[in-house]
């Protein structure tokens, strides 16, 4: 499809966009009364398919993606969970990598396909608006397993899901906010207890125009952020088809496009170059599961395609814009996935998967001319067997095997369990090892010039224990969860500089990741007040063990670059008559740029503190629900980076209307 088309098939949409936000005030759409029922915790000893006992599985809260809508998935993770978030500016790359590993080594998946570039091995959360999120479930460490190698962080797994109660609603959202922000979204969804759709629309752009103060350059001017704009624009729909209660067909297809400018860095005095970057992503799903006395059955096809452009340009003395780099990737995945699970006996639960998989990469420069080819084919083999041998007791064990490009990688393994101290599972204590891999990417092994088909895959054995406690009263309840962890990960892939010119990506011998994990959520209700508090702590250790003479041996037993040794964070979620009030706080301590770890290197990522507020209320208006949010960022207006010399901004402010139809 070419520029134009694209361009004009984004107005049309966005003009029947607010459109629906025009007609909105004069819908008397009428609602049936609410009944208000006290929540009903339901508990059973039965394995949910992905989550493995002795595992630590985190689930997002459903209230905080309403705080929270009008932001990316990146913003979320951020302040709420203890995975750290390296982005290189406000609407700019965001990755996200958590228990001391690297941004490729998180897993992401998109309603059952795995949306990671096959490219870099990276997904980038600053894609991904709220508004096409139903579901947020983050899988640490070997929790991750049960979808499948890689994840030597963990993984994390975004969902939507039909809401069959309702037969006809709408829901549209404007939002307005600092440097000339403007993010509209609209869903509908339709259908009947046996036919389902939702549709989902998304807009966003934004000059980026934020003031900050330059600390590579002397006396610390205040400078404008330029060349930072950002246009955003997304489509979602889902279809459900449930010919009974025990078995549903579905189909999603999530398209976003992304086209942005790439500021020049702090350290750059240059005022004659030009970066822009534009990415499109197309991802497609079909799955069918059904469930009987014999077992359930689930089945799945889908594909990822991935288009991206970058455009460097240099301006003469005379004023010409001179190319030096315009390149041009794309990328094809094709996932099909086979899965069967039944309780073998009333304590013994059995779960196999199968899957096949496809990626292909064209990649080229063209200036240089330069690029590669590159392919991949992959298929896996994995079963679980979770006992519950005594009332108390679990145990997990889970196997499996994959080939890739007709080479047959070592056994995945993993040994799992839990243990209920007490009689109404308020105590558990839980324990698991593993062995896991993760394979090169394919930019890894074929870039131009650079790429490195010597590469081994990165082989990772991991230990973890831990304890959960939980308390309840009424409608009051308390969780505590302690986590510890180590892993030893041979053939650490890492990209170096080469003494020719480029860089080049090679194995340390050994890499090191510890640490512990402390979560508290609290649930109080005082009177009509509901006050949710969400916490957690984080100390990682993540050092290069053995670098196999790549390094001298002071870098030894180092942090590696950009990894936090403590993170942490607190929410407060408030609610009252139909007002809430939102605070969110999140540390990170200093972060190193090289292996040496020079306290005294200006190269240092100096620790910062970050916090955040929303004051919002939901009424009836026109037979509707409206809620309106003001969301204040960066309250203490911090001048912070998460990657070296890319600026963040200070305070900002941004206003949201939500209207339910």
């Amino acid at each position: 499809m070419d520029k134009g088309n694209r361009s004009l098939y984004k107005n049309i949409a966005f003009t029947f966009l607010f459109w629906g936000f025009a007609q909105g005030g004069n819908s008397q759409v009428l609602f049936p009364d609410t009944i208000d029922l006290e929540s009903v915790t339901v508990s059973y000893n039965r394995n949910i398919s992905g989550i493995r006992p002795g595992t630590k599985v985190k689930m997002i809260d459903s209230l905080i993606f309403i705080e929270k809508t009008n932001l990316n998935l990146s913003e979320l993770l951020s302040e709420n969970s203890p995975i750290f978030i390296k982005t290189y500016g406000r609407g700019a790359t965001a990755t996200a990598s958590f228990r001391g590993t690297g941004a490729s080594h998180t897993q992401v998946l998109w309603n059952g396909i795995k949306i990671n570039s096959p490219m870099s091995g990276e997904v980038d959360f600053s894609l991904i608006p709220i508004y096409f999120v139903d579901e947020v479930s983050i899988h640490f460490g070997q929790a991750s397993m049960s979808f499948g190698s890689g994840g030597l962080g963990g993984l994390i797994n975004i969902s939507s899901n039909p809401d069959w109660s309702k037969k006809l609603g709408a829901k549209l959202y404007q939002s307005i906010g600092n440097y000339e922000t403007y993010s509209s979204a609209a869903s509908i969804i339709y259908g009947n207890s046996t036919i389902k759709g939702q549709t989902r629309v998304f807009r966003e752009i934004s000059q980026n125009n934020f003031a900050y103060r330059n600390t590579a350059k002397i006396g610390k001017p205040l400078e404008i952020q330029e060349n930072a704009d950002y246009s955003k624009f997304g489509i979602m729909q889902d279809l459900y088809y449930r010919p009974s209660t025990k078995s549903i067909l579905s189909a999603k297809l999530f398209v976003h496009q992304v086209d942005r400018g790439i500021p020049k860095l702090m350290s750059n005095f240059s005022n004659y170059e030009t970066n822009r970057q534009e990415n499109q992503n197309f991802n497609a799903i079909i799955s069918w599961q059904t469930y009987s006395e014999k077992g359930t059955w689930r089945a799945s096809s889908g594909i990822s395609l991935i288009k991206l452009f970058y455009q460097l340009n240099k301006s003469s003395a005379e004023g010409n814009q001179l190319p030096v780099i315009n390149s041009h990737s794309d990328a094809f995945s094709w996932y099909n996935k086979f899965g069967y699970e039944k309780n073998l006996i009333s304590w013994l639960f059995f779960e196999i998967q199968a899957e096949s998989n496809i990626h292909r990469v064209s990649s080229y420069e063209d200036v240089l001319s330069s690029g590669y080819n590159g392919e991949q084919h992959q298929m896996g083999l994995r079963t679980t067997l979770t006992a519950n041998p005594f009332k108390r007791l679990s145990v997990s064990i889970l196997a499996g095997d994959e080939v890739y490009n007709a080479r047959v990688t070592p056994l995945i393994t993993s040994l799992s369990a839990e243990y209920r101290f007490l009689k109404d599972n308020s105590l558990i204590v839980k324990g698991a090892v593993s062995r896991n891999f993760h394979q090169p990417s394919l930019n890894d092994l074929n870039w131009q010039p650079g790429g490195n088909k010597n590469l081994k895959p990165e082989d990772g054995t991991t230990w973890e224990a831990g304890m959960k406690y939980s308390i309840s009263q009424d409608q009051n309840n308390i969780y505590f969860d302690l986590s510890i962890f180590s892993s030893e990960i041979s053939n650490w892939i890492l990209w170096l500089p080469h003494i020719k010119g480029y860089w080049e990506p090679i194995n340390l011998n050994r890499v090191k990741a510890r640490g512990a994990e402390v979560m508290l959520t609290c649930n109080l209700l005082i009177k009509k007040v509901r006050i949710k508090l969400m916490s957690n702590y984080n100390y990682t250790r993540s050092t290069i063990e053995n670098a196999g003479g790549i390094f001298s041996s002071d870098a030894h037993g180092k942090q590696l670059p950009f990894i936090p040794v403590h993170s942490g964070g607190v929410a407060i979620n408030t609610l009252w008559n139909n007002f809430h009030l939102v605070y969110s706080f999140s540390h990170f301590s200093e972060r190193f740029t090289t292996t040496s770890n020079n306290p005294n290197s200006v190269r240092r990522l100096y620790p910062y503190y970050m916090s955040s507020a929303a004051f919002g209320k939901d009424f009836s208006a026109f037979g509707n629900t409206m809620g309106i949010q003001l969301r204040i960022d960066n309250i203490l207006n911090e001048s912070y980076q998460t990657i070296l010399w890319r600026p963040m901004p200070g305070r900002n402010y941004s206003f949201l209307i939500r209207l339910e139809i």
